[in-house]
């Protein structure tokens, strides 16, 4: 009976350590071991080690079949620390090395350019011992003193540094997407590269990325890996090969490239867009079927056959998946779900038929109203609304300007033959009540409620409030409902998500995924949780000008990650869905 709780216990703690998570901490045992001085067989030992894990079964299958020293390089002592690793998240030998020495080694040993022997003479000689260390001494020319460390080893370290830095520093989706465009262009424009696509964070629509990954094809990777260096934007080549090579930008971004054949094209796309999680799984699904997952292509290990693949349908097919779409490749069960048949065909941005969410000069918009009318029927939208924002933003609509600017809206839509739906943002005041009376609302096609001050509430107060809002028959959709800013790292204020959820579901009012790059709000994760309470969803641009229209494809890459299908996209209804979906919520006050 112990020996089975045993086993539960540790079942249990394995499921919260990912297999890539255990392998890390072996890892991170490896090398302190190296920097100990311990010898090559005891630490390559533990090498071995996780990389046998990180391509393994799920570690919770194997504990629970008693197979954990069945694996390769898992002997009876590195077996008893992966168990109590599984059991605590850490181990007794771990915290020992650890203590001997400071964790932020581990930030000079992963910088580029500096191995094993010289990050031991600088922690000896220099007192070097975290990053910032490193730049001091760099900046100082302390490094000169290190034996055999020439000029060409220091430029080296230096660039590793600023390669570091670019890793561990997050750029907002917004700035990060029109740079991979404007790289990818280039590319296109001077070098033999074809297939440029942009993988990685970006591909998957992360609100922030660490760096930007350009994956593409060539048969002339030398000159395409020239071109890329030589990119007028580069503030330093950090790497360079024969099919890779990374560059830094001025602001502290990274943009790396990778070149390989067209035939592995599927292959390659299919590993750097990740996510991590994904591919781990991904990996681990492939050692069940007796195959090895890699950017090269997929090895058959019963008879060493190699499956290149031109398309990653083509690649998720030799793994018996439906194919997976970018955005939902996070690791949270798509996996099963391409298994068995039950992905859902998620919302694209062809799929839209109109945006409710834009700003003109009326309030703090930067193009006309007419711009933004034509605009938007160049886009090729049934319909639009413009939201100008109610006056407690301090630059909105006085009530007589709210009608007059409706009359300018039926116009100007009969012009530019596109239905403009005459509408507004209006504050959700901190009781909950609105800014603008129901008898103005009730004149609005289409009204968008939102919360602009007041942020500081609890988070009783602040549910209460959005609730109110959602139970006014005349407004249509919350928009950003939680209020979060991805650029300054505002995290959103604090409500209870299910009782929002719950209301708008029951009040049928649509909540908005904001398409705006310092919003994109809601989070994906509470999305695809209002998913399971029948929430219908608006995926708006919240233009201020007429170039931001394009804001779309970022709510649409928020929706997608959240696993939302056409159906419960509010605008990507017919106009009639529309004004049906408005008329239901105001009952029998007509529209």
């Amino acid at each position: 009976m112990a020996c089975t709780q045993t086993w539960y216990v540790f079942l249990v703690m394995a499921e919260s350590l990912t297999n890539a998570e255990i392998a890390g901490r072996l890892k991170e045992i490896r090398t302190l071991m190296e920097f100990a001085g311990e010898p090559f067989f005891k630490f390559m030992a533990y090498e071995r080690a996780a990389e046998t894990i990180e391509n393994a079964a799920p570690l919770g299958d194997v504990l629970a079949g008693g197979r954990l020293q069945e694996l390769p390089g898992v002997g009876k002592t590195i077996a008893a620390r992966i168990a109590e690793l599984c059991e605590t998240g850490t181990c007794g030998y771990l915290e020992e090395l650890r203590a001997k020495y400071p964790s932020t080694l581990l930030e000079v040993l992963g910088v580029g350019g500096v191995g094993m022997k010289t990050a031991q003479q600088l922690f000896e000689k220099l007192g070097v011992a975290s990053l910032a260390d490193l730049q001091k001494a760099l900046e100082a020319g302390a490094l000169s003193e290190i034996p055999r460390l020439g000029k060409k080893s220091i430029e080296n370290i230096r660039r590793g540094v600023l390669a570091y830095q670019g890793r561990s520093k997050r750029t907002p989706l917004g700035i990060a997407a029109p740079l991979a465009q404007e790289i990818t262009a280039y590319l296109a424009a001077n070098s033999p590269a074809n297939d440029l696509t942009p993988a990685g964070s970006l591909r998957r629509n992360e609100p922030t990325v660490g760096d930007i990954d350009i994956v593409c094809t060539s048969d002339e990777p030398d000159a395409v890996i020239a071109a890329f260096t030589r990119w007028e934007r580069a503030e330093a080549v950090l790497a360079e090969g024969g099919t890779k090579a990374s560059i830094w930008l001025a602001g502290g971004l990274q943009i790396d490239l990778r070149v390989l054949p067209a035939h592995v094209y599927g292959n390659l796309l299919q590993h750097f867009t990740g996510s991590r999680e994904h591919n781990i799984q991904l990996r681990e699904l492939a050692v069940r079927k007796n195959l090895r997952v890699s950017e090269n292509g997929i090895v058959d290990l019963s008879d060493g056959r190699l499956i290149v693949c031109r398309t990653e349908a083509e690649v998720y097919a030799a793994l018996g998946l439906m194919e997976i779409p970018p955005e939902m490749r996070l690791g949270v069960g798509e996996i099963e779900a391409a298994r068995d048949g039950t992905l859902p065909q998620v919302v694209a941005l062809g799929d839209l038929r109109g945006d409710f969410h834009m700003h003109t000069r009326w309030s703090d918009g930067s193009d006309t109203l007419e711009a933004m009318v034509a605009a938007a029927a160049a886009r090729g939208y049934e319909y639009h609304s413009i939201t100008d924002h109610s006056p407690g933003r301090g630059s909105g609509l006085a009530p007589s300007e709210l009608r007059a600017q409706r009359a300018e809206v039926r116009a100007l839509g009969e012009r530019f033959n596109i239905r403009t739906l005459a509408s507004a943002e209006v504050d959700i005041r901190a009781d909950g009540s609105l800014d603008y009376d129901d008898e103005l609302l009730a004149e609005l096609d289409i009204v968008v409620a939102s919360v602009h001050a007041s942020y500081n509430q609890t988070r009783d107060e602040m549910t209460a409030r959005l609730i109110r809002a959602c139970e006014n028959p005349y407004v249509t959709i919350i928009g950003h409902p939680t209020g979060r800013n991805v650029e300054n790292g505002f995290p959103g204020y604090e409500i209870d998500s299910d009782a929002l959820f719950a209301a708008a579901a029951r009040t049928g009012t649509a909540l908005e995924i904001d398409g705006q790059p310092a919003r994109l709000d809601m989070p994906s994760g509470l999305a695809r949780r209002a998913r399971e309470f029948g929430v219908t969803f608006a995926c708006d641009s919240d233009a201020h000008g007429s170039a931001q229209l394009s804001n779309v494809a970022y709510a649409i890459g928020q929706a997608r990650r959240a696993w939302i299908t056409p159906a419960e996209v509010l605008n990507a209804r017919s106009l009639a869905g529309v004004l049906a979906f408005v008329k239901t919520k105001r009952g029998s006050v007509p529209i």
